[in-house]
């Protein structure tokens, strides 16, 4: 065999790794697809394996290959985002942030920390917030929220008491409101100007208050 022609070998083998890997990759491409449509319709413990195979246009063995099951399929989808919500509400929780609550600026910095955080994992988030009953994740959503409100209690502890449900019932509207936004927002110029008013309107509410 001359050198020339097992150099042609070489590259022919070479490509039809090559198209096999981006065959590979569209497929499971098209399962992660189909599985996050399904999960926002369905919810996570209403949509199947066999429900995501046909919306794939693939066979249940086939989804298999790529897959070990719906759970491994929910967390690709989602483990992302969860790492970064709680990297944001622990960055808040630390107080290592600037400016601080109640100063010029805190409102535009925190915006803008809420607006990267669902901007790069607005599908992943909506699927932990409203999606993860079943999952891993089905208790994340709480956990997020006490961390928020004990640390509203922590630090304005000449406010509140342990069991004073304002602080829970505010924090659960914050949390709710920014999800609610990133569902409804249909740009995200649109969302970052929503954000900035909500957060606003949060923290003038909070500081009258403990002004009383």
């Amino acid at each position: 065999m001359t050198h020339r022609k097992s150099r042609y070998i070489l590259y022919k083998k070479e490509c039809v790794v090559f198209i096999m890997q981006v065959l590979k990759d569209e497929i499971q491409e098209s399962i992660l697809s189909a599985s996050q449509k399904l999960f926002l319709q369905h919810g996570y413990e209403k949509t199947s394996i066999e429900k995501i195979a046909r919306q794939a246009k693939i066979s249940k063995s086939n989804l298999y290959n790529y897959f070990k099951s719906k759970d491994e399929i929910f967390n690709r989808l989602t483990d992302k985002a969860a790492h970064e919500f709680r990297k944001v509400i622990e960055y808040f929780a630390s107080n290592q942030f600037e400016p601080k609550f109640n100063t010029p600026g805190f409102a535009e910095m925190m915006a803008n920390e809420i607006f990267k955080l669902v901007s790069e994992n607005r599908e992943g988030l909506l699927l932990l917030v409203f999606c993860a009953q079943g999952t891993k994740y089905e208790n994340l959503k709480s956990e997020l929220i006490d961390m928020i409100a004990n640390k509203f209690k922590e630090d304005y502890r000449s406010y509140f008491t342990d069991g004073d449900n304002i602080v829970l019932i505010i924090t659960q509207n914050l949390f709710d409101g920014i999800t609610n936004l990133t569902m409804q927002s249909h740009s995200d110029e649109i969302l970052r100007q929503d954000l900035l008013r909500f957060i606003r309107y949060h923290s003038k509410g909070f500081v009258a208050l403990i002004s009383d």
